[in-house]
């Protein structure tokens, strides 16, 4: 059963619980009317006999024409209240019976009581038969009382159980549809969230990735055709899913193998060759970096341009191989014995040069070449053969002796020139030269 069939079921089953309060209470209104007037004309009932009763006391005292016609009037009032139908069952009936009963023998008391008037003069008449009379009118009129009592109890006896009987009667209706609607209801619900949970299931594994799963659903209701429908989506997107993930490794596969290229000639573009290090384009680019910081900031630097000594002995004598196994070496240590913010660089054959930093101080700037010398002289060991270089190293310092890569470029290549002159020095400072020249 579809789930639009158990909602229109629902439907019916909450206007039926409605009819029936309806009814219920309209039946409850009816009743409490009839009630209501019953007890209302019980009363009226007993203000009649009170009347009669009060009439017949001054009837006796007075025994005129006015008190008479009086009671006359009253008695004939109370067989008027009497005989009205009030829907009475069959106990209150015989109660009013009763009532009309005693209200003939009223009269009939009274028409005996008037013929012996009429025949017979008042000194005749004795007083106990007086007497007698009154007690007979006073036994009815008690009577009548009672029995007006015994209506009360009747009509609100009867009250009582009707009420307890449609209280009974709308409790059940009312307990039976609302329990039906209730389970009918639930069961309902219990088919929605069983249907709606398979369905955020299986958008929940969708969401995360999961096209393989499917959704398993055998009531046949509208949760059945979309969990259909969900499946049919779940097995076209896999289809898409599988040839645009084979596209996607594809394109990341040549993606990669373009971005590896691009590293290295990007690498190769930077870095010399043979020892790894900055080439010439890319040296002069990181001085200029360094410079304008340097301006920015007003620090100095230092610039270092070695050339190695006995080189073109041992690249001659030896081979190409074994030069450029000392060349990578040389590059090697000076790379490893520079600061972070330091860098070497190859400008060709056997010339490199090195960029110091935030450094101002001479001495410090002396006792860095002598290092780096140092370093270059350890020997050297190839193949088997021990050999030694040395160096020649020409120092130029920012800004003292210029602003630009190339500018301090060219001092520190004249002072390396000087430097290679100087049998006594592996070293010259551009502005040794400087001073020299003024001398």
């Amino acid at each position: 059963m579809t789930l639009a069939t158990r909602l229109k079921l629902t439907a019916i089953l909450c206007a039926l619980l409605t009819l029936a309060v309806g009814e219920a209470s309209f039946r409850a209104h009816n009743y409490q009317q009839k009630i209501y007037q019953q007890l209302n004309h019980s009363m009226q009932i007993q203000l009649s006999i009170d009347s009669l009763r009060s009439q017949l006391w001054l009837y006796e005292e007075y025994a005129d024409q006015l008190s008479l016609t009086e009671l006359n009037a009253r008695q004939a009032s109370l067989a008027f209240e009497l005989s009205q139908n009030m829907q009475w069952n069959a106990q209150q009936q015989q109660v009013l019976d009763n009532l009309n009963r005693l209200n003939t023998n009223i009269r009939v008391l009274f028409n005996t009581q008037q013929n012996s008037k009429n025949g017979v003069t008042p000194t005749q008449r004795t007083s106990n038969s007086v007497r007698l009379l009154k007690v007979k009118y006073s036994m009815n009129i008690e009577r009548m009382t009672e029995d007006m009592f015994r209506l009360h109890q009747l009509t609100i006896s009867q009250a009582k159980q009707t009420q307890q009987s449609l209280l009974i009667s709308i409790s059940m209706v009312v307990l039976l549809l609302s329990t039906i609607a209730t389970l009918w209801s639930s069961i309902t619900l219990i088919r929605f969230k069983r249907g709606m949970k398979a369905l955020n299931n299986g958008m929940k594994k969708l969401a995360s990735g999961d096209l393989e799963s499917r959704i398993t659903y055998t009531i046949k209701d509208e949760f059945f055709e979309m969990i259909y429908n969900f499946n049919h989506m779940k097995s076209s997107l896999q289809k898409i899913t599988v040839k645009k993930d084979q596209l996607k490794l594809e394109v990341a596969r040549q993606t990669e193998k373009l971005t590896a290229q691009q590293v290295k000639l990007t690498y190769l573009a930077e870095h010399d060759e043979l020892t790894s290090i900055y080439n010439r384009r890319a040296f002069i680019k990181q001085i200029d970096i360094a410079i304008d910081r340097g301006i920015r900031r007003s620090e100095k630097a230092a610039l270092l341009f070695i050339d190695l000594d006995r080189f073109k002995e041992i690249n001659d004598t030896l081979g190409h191989q074994i030069g450029d196994e000392v060349l990578i070496t040389i590059a090697q240590r000076l790379t490893s014995h520079l600061r972070s913010s330091d860098f070497v660089g190859r400008l060709g054959g056997d010339e490199f040069v090195v960029w110091l930093d935030y450094i101002d101080d001479l001495d410090d700037i002396i006792a860095k070449v002598n290092q780096i010398n140092m370093l270059i002289e350890q020997p050297i060991i190839v193949n088997g053969e021990t050999l030694c270089v040395g160096a020649s190293i020409g120092i130029s310092q920012f800004p003292l002796h210029g602003n630009s890569s190339g500018s301090l470029i060219t001092a520190a290549d004249t002072a390396m020139y000087f430097a290679k002159q100087d049998v006594n020095n592996h070293y010259c400072l551009f502005q040794t030269i400087n001073e020299t020249r003024s001398l």
